[in-house]
């Protein structure tokens, strides 16, 4: 697959956002607007557009989502026009229409974020935005330096499509719109910064997790902090409360240094609950540790984002964060 790097429009103005220097705009692409214009009598035409307007991303869509592998052409065009006609997928669709015909406010937030990216991390791609619809089969993902949206993933907790698919509550609360942003830039940055992850030892994750979320809070200025670690309001309360005592756990239970993610999975990833603390603590409590803990690291140590990022040694990272935090 040809890997593509998108022409931006860039303007010269001051290096921080809000002195306008080095501006981007990113172009948007709504994949799913032209996949669902599909008709029997159109196909041919719309088949040459989808290939012609959405490049790379229409390799990605007939290969992982329509499994297009040995069709024939004329078999490949059965099976999508069977796919937006299906009448569950039609309705989908339909919702996903009413929510987010119009995606400016998320193009803002985005332009926001990747002009602060951009100025950060220079030598870095500043990628193309494609929104689609995918069957509920992908929600962000990235492809040849560029960011795709599954925006059937983000229809709110109460949506309907999700309880007729069994998402658990827990999930359900993920999918809201208002997260969309925030999961793009933790996957963007998972691209390129997770492979200086050299451990997998509860501290180097917290760390790891920490420096996504710093960045997130930096290129994400008007999205309230709650919604950029995806916390209910009491969930940020709780974590902000029990800070300490969160840490108090991971060392007494000795998991700073453990790599059997069994013990601690529940502190990175999505989950009912944090396995082993009280009832009211969220899942993925280590994120706002490791934020602290970076947040701490750069008040401490003269570096810039793109440095920090680079950084591999998690126990000397620690010791130079001064992290201890107290009841």
């Amino acid at each position: 697959m040809k890997r593509i790097l998108f022409l931006l429009l860039v303007f010269t103005f001051s290096s921080c956002v809000t002195d306008k220097e080095n501006i981007v705009e990113l172009k948007f692409n709504r994949f799913e607007k032209a996949l669902f214009s599909v008709t029997p009598e159109n196909i041919e035409i719309q088949l040459k557009i989808l290939e012609n307007d959405f490049g790379t991303f229409n390799e990605v869509f007939e290969t992982q989502i329509m499994k297009k592998g040995e069709m024939t052409k004329g078999e490949y065009s059965k099976e999508l026009l069977t796919f937006v006609n299906h009448p569950e997928m039609r309705e989908a669709y339909d919702s996903l229409m009413l929510l987010f015909s119009d995606i400016s406010e998320i193009e803002k937030e985005l332009n926001t974020a990747f002009t602060f990216f951009h100025n950060e991390f220079p030598s870095y791609p500043t990628p193309e935005v494609t929104t689609f619809f995918g069957g509920f089969n992908y929600g962000v993902v990235t492809y040849d330096n560029n960011i795709a949206i599954g925006l059937e993933h983000f229809l709110g907790q109460n949506s309907k499509f999700y309880k007729l698919l069994s998402n658990p509550q827990y999930l359900r609360f993920q999918q809201q719109e208002k997260f969309i942003t925030a999961n793009v830039i933790e996957v963007w940055l998972n691209e390129y910064f997770q492979q200086y992850m050299t451990s997998r030892d509860l501290l180097s994750q917290i760390i790891y997790k920490g420096k996504v979320m710093y960045c997130i809070d930096k290129m994400l200025p008007k999205i309230s902090f709650t919604d950029k670690f995806r916390f209910t309001q009491e969930q940020m309360d709780w974590v902000i409360d029990n800070e300490a005592n969160i840490w108090s756990y991971f060392i007494e239970n000795e998991l700073l240094y453990s790599s059997h993610e069994q013990e601690f999975r529940t502190f990175l990833q999505y989950a009912p609950f944090a396995k082993g603390m009280p009832d009211d603590a969220p899942a993925r409590v280590a994120y706002f540790i490791g934020y602290k803990m970076v947040s701490e690291f750069m008040d401490n140590n003269k570096m810039n984002i793109e440095q920090l990022m680079y950084l591999t040694n998690s126990r000397q990272f620690l010791k130079r964060s001064k992290y201890k935090p107290t009841k």
